[in-house]
């Protein structure tokens, strides 16, 4: 997600596992034209890293360039562009609006919706109140592994409705500390 300060880009954030990391968008290794962040996938996962290499995530909120436990691969393979391919919203977030009338009534709710750019774009698909992608490995399986409490396979993310994309910051109100980090490093 990249935040926007006046028309300009500021900061960008990587979704990674429970939570991800955020980055002054100045910092960050870009495309050919020097404008778009490159953004590095983790090898049969879903988060998205600012930089190749080893990221073991184990510590919420650090992630090392050292293998220990729970480690997501990344390398800079082929450049795929989103943009070939892509599909363009404006997300209109929920709004709560209290009775004039009576103000002791319940408000009336208008749920969050997606509009697309263009006629014929589905839509339903963000809507899925699942998780994508691969359930949790139960612990009794040899290849799920586990650290006071965090464990190396577990069930695939939420879909863009659960991603807070009306927040006011770059990082998500999810109760762990948001660290702007200005320095391209682990």
């Amino acid at each position: 997600m990249v935040r926007f300060v006046n028309g300009e880009p500021k900061y960008v954030w990587y979704s990674q596992h429970s939570n991800g990391e955020a980055f002054q968008y100045r910092i960050l290794k870009k495309d050919k034209s020097g404008k778009r962040p490159l953004a590095y996938c983790a090898n049969g996962s879903h988060a998205m890293y600012a930089t190749p290499g080893i990221h073991d995530h184990t510590i919420p909120n650090l992630n090392l360039p050292l293998p220990f436990l729970l480690v997501d691969e990344t390398n800079a393979g082929p450049l795929y562009d989103p943009l070939l391919n892509a599909w363009y919203y404006t997300y209109h977030p929920a709004v709560s609006t209290p009775n004039p009338t009576d103000p002791k009534s319940p408000p009336t709710v208008t749920p969050a919706s997606f509009t697309p750019f263009l006629g014929g774009t589905p839509v339903s698909w963000l809507y899925f109140q699942g998780r994508w992608g691969d359930e949790q490995y139960p612990d009794k399986d040899k290849r799920q592994k586990q650290l006071a409490g965090n464990r190396k396979y577990v069930g695939g993310p939420t879909g863009p409705e659960d991603k807070q994309l009306d927040r006011k910051n770059v990082c998500p109100d999810n109760g762990q500390q948001c660290i702007l980090r200005g320095v391209l490093a682990p």
